[in-house]
């Protein structure tokens, strides 16, 4: 049925399932859809549309032809992003990547960023990407194959690297149109006539990330690039944040359970804490050029999103959150390679007496540390503009506080407030001329120690029950009546321990779940 190519029906939500579904409801023109993708592969007609995929953003279709061409769709759902915006600058990204940086990326058929066309929604059709995902097959490969496939991914991490933009902001067509944007220069090793085609083809205009435009902001008068300089990208995060919780931010009731603190239900505590992010943003970047030159970067390299073929990487797909950024800010480890655990390049002495199961975990670990091992030494060699970035001192606390500066009100206040005790810690270190322009007393140091305590009490929560259900909620369909029974028994539990008020306050707190069960 066509509702079910619109609805979302990957997952459930345990709490505010209506409007997260509302969220994720994209109808379109089924039939329109497949004359466009026909038409954009030479075939008379399409015999065939099934649903391949859909996360948070988007819904993935392949289609199938008369001749036995195929395609896949992506149609976005309300929340993607920016209409327009996001689409159009997707589509010129995936081009720049594939015809200049000659990173294999699938081939865009037809598009359209207007939702008034006869698709009756924004759309991409684009080529189906060449072998298996990755992620079918990873855990499978034996560590010198995963290695093989490490070595193709700073190969493309390299070419990202090689080339460099004159502004910070999204990557559109020229003729777009798109408003404030400017001819693109390129700096890098590339012959004149290719640079010289980038600035006729492409400009650099407003950032579609998703944080710019979400709620309210779409239509506040946001400074979205695009930046000629990076400190104005760091101060306009703050900015955004501060101008839409002074005129939207509503505290939460004092008994809801999702406040984990009295400082996340104040509006004037994220205000005070994002004017002080903003005496701190004009020196969050070094003054290192090459460090913060903005870079075209892929930031989600993982393994649903790369395809291989033949033990080579033979495509990248997701595209739609890649833009010119300062470099040290999305530089990092791919998360393909990224492991946080002990480092383990070799087997304990007493390996073979282990259990099985123990083994296994050894193992595990083993090739983890391995993959990071050679990918760091890989780049070291290869990329050294990016192992600098990496190593960069006190790369992550500068970058940090942008970050969390991004989303106080509906994440949360403690992270940018440890970011900046931080930034006022290693201030000295830095090598930032001057003192500090912001201070904690030794009053708001103890009040963050104490919400802290609570703030790492739910984070350990939320990470215990993370193989059953995030935070916002979803379960995967077939753990949605493992993950109701928990909280059931979560509720249970709190109620028999419970007494006088603090037990009616957990009882209409929790009352969600009992309304759950009776759905």
């Amino acid at each position: 049925m066509s509702s079910d190519l619109f609805r979302y029906t990957s997952g459930r939500w345990l709490w505010d399932e209506e409007q997260q579904l509302r969220d994720r409801f994209s109808p379109f023109n089924v039939s329109e859809l497949q004359n466009v993708a026909a038409r954009s592969v030479g075939a008379d007609h399409c015999t065939g549309i099934i649903k391949l995929a859909e996360g948070s953003y988007n819904k993935t279709f392949r289609l199938t032809m008369n001749n036995g061409a195929t395609a896949i769709a992506r149609i976005p759902h309300p929340i993607a992003g920016p209409r327009y915006y996001m689409t159009a600058s997707e589509v010129a990204t995936m081009d720049f990547a594939r015809t200049i940086l000659q990173i294999p990326v699938p081939r865009v058929f037809a598009w359209s960023a207007d939702d008034s066309d006869p698709v009756a929604s924004e759309y991409i059709i684009m080529e189906e990407a060449p072998g298996t995902k990755l992620d079918d097959v990873w855990e499978g490969l034996s560590l010198e194959e995963k290695a093989a496939v490490m070595k193709d991914l700073v190969v493309l991490q390299k070419k990202m690297a090689s080339v460099s933009f004159n502004r910070y902001g999204n990557l559109y067509y020229a003729d777009d149109g798109v408003e404030k944007a400017v001819p693109v220069e390129i700096s890098g090793d590339l012959p004149i006539e290719v640079k010289r085609s980038v600035t006729h083809r492409f400009v650099i205009g407003p950032v579609a990330e998703r944080a710019y435009w979400h709620k309210e902001r779409s239509a506040m008068n946001v400074d979205r690039g695009p930046w000629q300089h990076p400190a104005d990208f760091a101060t306009s995060v703050g900015r955004r944040e501060l101008d839409w919780i002074r005129k939207y931010a509503v505290p939460k009731p004092a008994d809801d359970p999702l406040v984990t603190s009295a400082s996340q239900n104040s509006p004037s505590r994220h205000i005070s804490l994002l004017e002080r992010y903003l005496k701190v943003a004009p020196y969050l970047f070094p003054s290192d050029p090459d460090v913060v030159a903005p870079h075209l970067w892929h930031n989600d390299l993982h393994s649903a999103n790369i395809f291989v073929q033949n033990g080579r990487i033979s495509s990248v797909i997701d595209w739609q959150e890649t833009w010119a950024a300062p470099f040290l800010f999305l530089g990092r480890h791919p998360r393909l390679v990224a492991y946080s655990g002990d480092i383990i390049l070799q087997p304990p002495a007493d390996f073979n007496e282990l259990p099985p199961e123990e083994k296994r975990a050894i193992r595990a670990r083993m090739s983890k540390s391995i993959i990071l091992y050679l990918y760091e030494k890989k780049i070291a060699k290869e990329v050294p503009l990016l192992d600098k970035v990496i190593r960069y001192p006190h790369g992550r606390t500068r970058c940090d506080a942008i970050n969390f500066a991004g989303d106080t009100w509906e994440d949360d206040i403690l992270p940018l407030r440890e970011s900046l005790i931080r930034m006022e810690r290693y201030w000295g270190e830095m090598g930032l001329e001057g003192p500090c322009p912001i201070h904690f007393t030794e009053d708001e140091l103890r009040l963050h120690a104490e919400e802290g305590d609570g703030w790492n009490e739910v984070q350990d929560f939320w990470e215990s029950v993370s193989f059953i259900v995030s935070r916002d909620g979803w379960t995967p369909n077939d753990r949605y009546g493992d993950a109701l029974t928990l909280f059931t028994e979560l509720r249970e539990t709190g109620l028999k321990s419970m007494v006088g008020k603090e037990r009616e306050d957990f009882e209409r707190q929790t009352n969600w779940v009992d309304e759950q069960k009776d759905r």
